[in-house]
């Protein structure tokens, strides 16, 4: 893994999250939920499908502690904890799945998108002493990771035109 490109995409990720899909741009709002995509968490998903387990589980503490750093709500490092162990279980999964395939993206993002942002509202709102909204976080969670899980095969499409420069090794993408 080439760190410094690595990092280049994910803050370029970032920005495109930040100021693309805010409240009066591309974020969609349902039920008082605005909509948007986690582009840092799909980063990782891309890292997780490609790269080895020790590597992708500190980018995951990476990637979730900027996305902590730009979040609004939530603890320091809650998103860091649950990206580097999302991602390093899908590193595992990865042996049974076809990671190239559009389909294959597109279930995986949407259930790991959906189970890290689901445990991610409910902690939120615990500690808030805001209540347990579990139906109400399951909705925004499911939200999240179907938009999500819509751009995940174009993006990951456009981050293997970059294997090079990330290193990851021909033979490796036709898996």
């Amino acid at each position: 893994m080439r760190w410094l490109f690595v990092a280049i995409l994910a803050y370029t990720c970032l920005i495109i999250e930040t100021a693309a899909f805010r409240p009066g741009g591309l974020a969609v709002q349902v039920d008082g939920h605005w909509v948007r995509p986690d582009m840092m968490l799909l980063v990782g998903m891309f890292l997780a499908f490609f790269f080895e387990p020790r590597h992708v589980f500190v980018a995951g503490w990476g990637l979730g502690l900027a996305s902590d750093i730009v979040s609004v709500a939530g603890r320091l490092g809650l998103k860091a904890l649950l990206f580097c162990l999302a991602l390093y279980l899908v590193t595992y999964a990865r042996t049974v799945i076809s990671r190239t395939r559009p389909l294959t993206q597109f279930l995986v993002c949407l259930v790991v998108v959906f189970a890290v942002h689901l445990v991610w509202y409910v902690t939120t709102l615990l500690v808030s002493g805001a209540g347990l909204w579990l139906m109400r976080s399951a909705e925004a969670s499911a939200l999240d990771a179907l938009y999500s899980a819509v751009l995940a095969p174009y993006l990951f499409w456009l981050m293997l035109l970059l294997r090079s420069p990330l290193g990851i090794v021909a033979a490796e993408s036709r898996r």
